[in-house]
């Protein structure tokens, strides 16, 4: 097996027809059919189902083919990186990240390796805990950035941080710092709160949170974008519960209430797939040194 058998196996898995296939990749049909039933051959597999008029996928055939794509653009990207580093540039690094992180962390990280390592690309991604966990597992992404992530076990995760949350309150609200004295006071309010099938872990947080006092948030609108929920707390439409770096840079006419006698926190992580330490390191060591620097809250 090796990676030219691989690619044609792709090409005739997306054509579905060995003629064809031939035809796109330059060889012989009788070459092409030999290819893939040594293929089968050496994974003790069937991949397709051949039939006299239509040639088709086998449920082992299409596993086969969603691992092998990733497998080869993975390997694509390694070439890539390879020659990055022989001709000493930065390389590039994608980012998917909540919105949360944007307000002092990401930043700090993104001046430091302006600083440091100029030619280093860096693709951001604004993005929910959820999809950052599947895109690590699918490799499209390098490193995720989110609130009181749980991960699978195939993910590492750091905790880089940890702030209040603070209770978001329109302006005009009846609940102040003078009346607040325990969150059972917010059991009968409507909530903006992210999706749970979008936090894997943010929102079970604040769930647990509210339920210590007694009560189940009552979610009347849902957004996971910090300043979607500012705003229609401003509107009126709800209160929220948010990290107190939600705040930062805002303008907006509502209040809030800093929940500082609680041992629940909003823990910010650096999400990453196991094994790809040594390879990211350069990023590492330039989140080390902000968060060393104290420069992310």
């Amino acid at each position: 097996m090796d990676l030219r058998t691989i690619e044609n196996f792709l090409k005739l898995a997306e054509r579905l027809n060995y003629r064809r296939t031939a035809e796109d990749i330059y060889i012989a049909q009788p070459a092409l059919s030999r290819q893939i039933m040594q293929l089968e051959e050496d994974l003790g597999v069937v991949l397709f189902n051949r039939h006299k008029r239509k040639v088709e996928l086998t449920e082992a055939g299409i596993y086969f083919r969603d691992e092998a794509k990733r497998i080869l653009e993975d390997f694509e990207r390694v070439c890539q990186h390879t020659a990055q580093i022989h001709r000493g540039e930065g390389g590039e690094i994608r980012i998917a990240h909540s919105s949360s992180s944007m307000q002092f962390l990401l930043p700090a990280i993104l001046t430091r390796i302006q600083k440091e390592i100029p030619s280093m690309q860096t693709v951001l991604l604004e993005s929910t805990n959820v999809y950052e966990i599947n895109a690590l597992l699918n490799r499209t992404i390098d490193v995720g950035f989110g609130p009181n992530m749980i991960v699978p076990k195939e993910i590492n995760a750091r905790t880089l941080y940890a702030e209040n949350f603070v209770i978001l309150l329109p302006e005009n609200h009846w609940l102040n710092d003078s009346n607040f004295h325990s969150l059972a006071q917010l059991a009968d309010e409507n909530f903006i709160l992210p999706s749970r099938s979008e936090s894997s872990g943010y929102v079970e947080s604040i769930e647990a949170l509210c339920q210590n006092y007694g009560f189940i948030p009552k979610v009347a609108y849902q957004s996971g974008n910090t300043n979607t929920v500012l705003r229609l707390v401003e509107a009126g439409v709800g209160v929220s519960i948010e990290p107190k770096s939600a705040l930062s840079g805002q303008n907006m006419n509502i209040r809030h209430i800093e929940l500082t006698d609680i041992r629940a926190k909003s823990e910010m992580r650096m999400v990453w797939l196991r094994g790809r330490e040594k390879e990211l390191e350069r990023f590492f060591d330039m989140v080390n040194k902000v968060v060393n620097e104290g420069k992310i809250k």
